[in-house]
């Protein structure tokens, strides 16, 4: 398993880099809607639909502008293994064909869970297509949960891009409601459809709702 190893001066660099390609690539970058208050007493991890190559740099961005805590990640191992810069950044890998390998990075993952830090889990497992509704969750969060030894809150947060007569698209995101880990482990079912009504949600209200610019933040 490839661990995490958060370096400062590979912040600073991807930070620029990030910047400009977001910046380049998309109109604006609203968020509908109000950012949650994180509670510092307690765990955090967030839940964003997978949709996207794009995925991992939303999340980090958004949180970026919003939070202090320290980023951590779970990749593929082979996509790690290529991209190995990222590590430097949170990213710690897991290798889904060796059941040996996923305790490994469950354990791990559990340790990461820290009031200082944030978690981020794709509970699709996979890229999907964004249309499909609704999504489908495996359940490996609540293995990290059952490990977790910090109270801990559950986030979704969604993620669209949207094309109009605008020559680059405009990126929105919404985050739901967050959900004790305790719960989620109690019933799957509450987090599955906090998940699922947070990417509605965004679809419903990304044109009309209350919105701000992640760009001008």
């Amino acid at each position: 398993m490839i661990r995490a190893e958060h370096k400062k001066w590979a912040h600073l660099v991807f930070d620029i880099y990030l910047n400009r390609i977001i910046r380049k690539d998309f109109q604006n970058f609203y968020l509908i809607g109000d950012i949650p208050e994180f509670d510092n007493q307690k765990g955090l991890i967030i839940t964003p639909n997978h949709f996207s190559w794009w995925d991992g740099f939303f999340i980090y961005y958004i949180m970026k502008k919003f939070s202090s805590r320290d980023l951590y990640i779970m990749m593929l191992e082979d996509q790690l293994k290529r991209y190995s810069f990222f590590k430097k950044l949170g990213a710690f890998s897991i290798n889904q064909q060796h059941p040996k390998s996923i305790i490994e990075s469950i354990n791990y993952a559990s340790t990461l869970i820290r009031s200082d830090s944030y978690l981020v889990i794709y509970p699709q497992g996979e890229i999907e297509p964004y249309e499909k509704r609704p999504l489908t969750l495996k359940e490996g969060l609540n293995k990290i949960i059952e490990k977790t030894e910090i109270e801990t809150d559950i986030l979704p947060v969604s993620f669209k891009i949207h094309h109009s007569n605008q020559r680059k698209p405009f990126l929105y995101s919404t985050f739901g409601i967050p959900i004790s880990a305790t719960e989620v482990h109690r019933d799957f079912k509450l987090f599955d459809d906090n998940f699922n009504n947070t990417i509605l949600k965004l679809d419903s209200d990304f044109q009309t709702a209350k919105k701000i610019s992640v760009f001008e933040k």
